[in-house]
C-alpha cells in the first residue's frame, strides 16, 4: 500500500512520494549507519520488536506504517485523558461537525471550509459560556455516494457539576448552522452530532472514544463508504478510480493537523497524572540484532522485515526468518489472487 501511495503521488508531489519509498526501508545517515532490531516487553506480558535507525517519513495521512504507529500512541493518548477525566468525575461528550455535500462538492475548499468554521465555532461566545476543561479535536474523512464526507470529532471535558453535558451542547447546534453559512455551506439535523461518550449501545461505545479519534488507519467506512485507507488498498489492487480519489484526499490533507488539543489540557493532564503517580515505567528495550546499512545482509533481511519481526516477538529464529522466503513471496503464497507488490529497491 505504500508502495502504491509513492507512485501515486509522484506526479502531483514528488518531495512526498520520495519520502513515502524510503519510510522504513533506507537508514538514516551515511551507507555504514547501523540498522537496529530491538525487542520490548509489553505490560500485558507480550513481546513487542522494532527496528531502529531507518528513516520515518512521519505522513500520518498518506503512509499506513506512520499512520498505524503514530495513531496508537494517539490513542493510548486518549485514553490516558479518558481515565484521568473519569477519575475525578469530570463528564466527556462527543461532538461530530460536518456540512452537506454531494458528488460535485470539491474536497480541498470543502475541507477547509470546514475546519475554519469549526475553529469559529470554538471562539463563539456560546462556546466559551460551556465552561469546558479541555477539548480534543480529530479530523477525518471518507467517500462514498454523496462523494467526500470530512468531519472533525471533537471530545469534550466538563466538570462534574456541569449536569446534562450532552443537553449543554446540543444548544450550540444554531449556532454551528449559522457559522455554515458565513462561510457559504450549509448542514441539516446530520451536520451536528452530539452524544455522551459513554452512551451504550451506539457505535462510539463498542468502538471506544479513544478508538474513534485516533485509529483511522484501521476504521472501515460505514454504509458503503470508504476510508482512505481502503480507497488506497482497492488501489493496490487495480481500481484506477480509487487511486484518483487518494490523490485528491492527499493534496486536500497536506500539511493539516489531525489532532488538535486545546491550549492547556495536555499540561493539566502531565501534572495532574504525575502528580498521582499513573506514569508506568518503560519498559526495558533488548537489541537482537544490527546490520549496516549498505551491507548484503541488510539488503537481504530488508525483504524479510514482517517475518524477521514475527520471529522475534513469537520467540522464533530470527535467522531462519532472515533467510527464508521474503514478505512478498509468503504474501503472495497466501493471497488468493497473488496481487502482490514488491519492495522498492
Amino acid at each position: 500500500m505504500k508502495h502504491t501511495a509513492a507512485s501515486l503521488l509522484r506526479s502531483q508531489d514528488e518531495k512526498h512520494a520520495r519520502r513515502l519509498s524510503a519510510c522504513m526501508q533506507v537508514a538514516h545517515g551515511a551507507g555504514g549507519s547501523a540498522v537496529s532490531l530491538y525487542a520490548q516487553k509489553s505490560p500485558d506480558g507480550t513481546t513487542r520488536a522494532h527496528f531502529s535507525g531507518l528513516i520515518t517519513c512521519q505522513s500520518t495521512w498518506c503512509c499506513p506504517d506512520c499512520a498505524s504507529r503514530i495513531a496508537e500512541d494517539r490513542r493510548k493518548e486518549l485514553n490516558d485523558l479518558l481515565s484521568w477525566a473519569r477519575s475525578r468525575g469530570h463528564r466527556v461528550v462527543m461532538l461530530t461537525l460536518t456540512a452537506r455535500h454531494n458528488k460535485k462538492t470539491a474536497l480541498k475548499p470543502f475541507l477547509a471550509d470546514l475546519k475554519d468554521a469549526a475553529k469559529a465555532l470554538r471562539q463563539s461566545t456560546e462556546w466559551r459560556e460551556l465552561g469546558l476543561i479541555g477539548n480534543v479535536a480529530a479530523t477525518e474523512v471518507t467517500h462514498g455516494a454523496n462523494g467526500f464526507h470530512p468531519h472533525q470529532h471533537i471530545l469534550m471535558i466538563f466538570p462534574a457539576s456541569v449536569g446534562d453535558a450532552v443537553e449543554k451542547v446540543e444548544r450550540l447546534r444554531a449556532r454551528w448552522l449559522h457559522v455554515l453559512k458565513n462561510y457559504a455551506r450549509n448542514g441539516n439535523q446530520a451536520a451536528f452530532h452530539v452524544q455522551s461518550a459513554d452512551a451504550a449501545g451506539d457505535y462510539i461505545a463498542k468502538f471506544g472514544p479513544a478508538e474513534e479519534m485516533a485509529l483511522q488507519s484501521v476504521k472501515e467506512g460505514r454504509k458503503g463508504s470508504r476510508t482512505p485507507w481502503q480507497l488506497l488498498r482497492d488501489a493496490t489492487h487495480g481500481d484506477r478510480q480509487a487511486g484518483v480519489l487518494f490523490r485528491e484526499y492527499a493534496a486536500a490533507f497536506k500539511g493539516r493537523v489531525q489532532l488538535q488539543w486545546s491550549r492547556g489540557l495536555k499540561k493539566l493532564l502531565a501534572e495532574e497524572t504525575e502528580e498521582s503517580g499513573d506514569d508506568e515505567p518503560e519498559p526495558e528495550k533488548i537489541l537482537l540484532r544490527q546490520w549496516h546499512s549498505g551491507s548484503l545482509s541488510w539488503a537481504r533481511a530488508r525483504r524479510r522485515m514482517v517475518a524477521i519481526l514475527r520471529a522475534a516477538e513469537s520467540g522464533g529464529c530470527i535467522d531462519a526468518a532472515e533467510r527464508g522466503k521474503t514478505d512478498s513471496e509468503r504474501w503472495r503464497d497466501l493471497a488468493p489472487d497473488g496481487q502482490v507488490l514488491e519492495a522498492v529497491a
